[in-house]
């Protein structure tokens, strides 16, 4: 069980964790190549679930703790605007179709869950979580977060897309013989946005910089569709 601390010492504690496992967990990743299966996200995630069942803490009282750790998902994502930099003179030369491309993808993304929650009748709250699986994590919280909806359950689920995303968008991609930079950074940010956009940074920084531009795109468009459709 759960020593007594205040509420600063459990904060220290909680976040402390997190920040920890989340360091050994990019150690360990690296490690292994960096693969979409050891993403730090994903570890960090289950790690984070090992640690509260271990401690027998409240899952309300964890999320409270970590709240500083979600306040910087909103800098965490500005920063990469120093990746996207990167993708500025391909933006210059085909930015409608870049557009064009993450449109498509947020309809898709957002068009397919809303279609998932009506066959399957998903009971709330996950039928509100589904809604932005196709989204990066931090618009995913901004999202659910203003809407009232489940923010824990919606992050994991965007985390778990992004996983699997990764493992089988770039198979896919090279079975249908999609070899340019742009389009594969396109659809990897498109379908599994942080994840792919980092797994991707550490092999080819260039169709990096596109994911991490889509991801960013798809995450702004998502923000005013999902509501409308909510």
């Amino acid at each position: 069980m759960l020593p007594h601390f205040g509420d600063i010492g459990t904060m220290i504690l909680c976040c402390g964790a997190v920040l920890t496992g989340f360091a050994g967990a990019r150690a360990v990743s690296l490690r292994l190549g960096n693969p979409p299966l050891a993403s730090p996200v994903l570890v960090t995630a289950i790690g984070a679930v090992v640690l509260i069942w271990l401690l027998g803490m409240p899952q309300a009282r964890f999320a409270e703790a970590t709240a500083p750790l979600r306040w910087l998902l909103g800098p965490a994502l500005i920063a990469m605007a120093v990746i996207i930099i990167r993708s500025r003179p391909l933006l210059r030369r085909r930015p409608w179709p870049m557009i064009g491309a993450a449109f498509v993808g947020t309809i898709v993304g957002v068009g397919s869950a809303a279609a998932m929650v009506w066959l399957l009748d998903v009971p709330a709250p996950y039928d509100a979580a589904l809604t932005t699986k196709s989204v990066t994590a931090p618009f995913a919280v901004a999202i659910q977060g203003r809407a009232g909806g489940p923010v824990a359950l919606a992050a994991a689920l965007s985390v778990l897309t992004g996983v699997i995303g990764t493992l089988l968008v770039p198979p896919l991609l090279t079975a249908l013989r999609i070899t340019d930079p742009a389009a594969r950074g396109l659809a990897l940010g498109a379908s599994a946005h942080i994840v792919a956009t980092d797994w991707l940074l550490r092999r080819d920084p260039d169709t990096a910089a596109i994911s991490a531009l889509a991801l960013v795109l798809v995450g702004l468009m998502a923000a005013v569709l999902v509501p409308v459709i909510g």
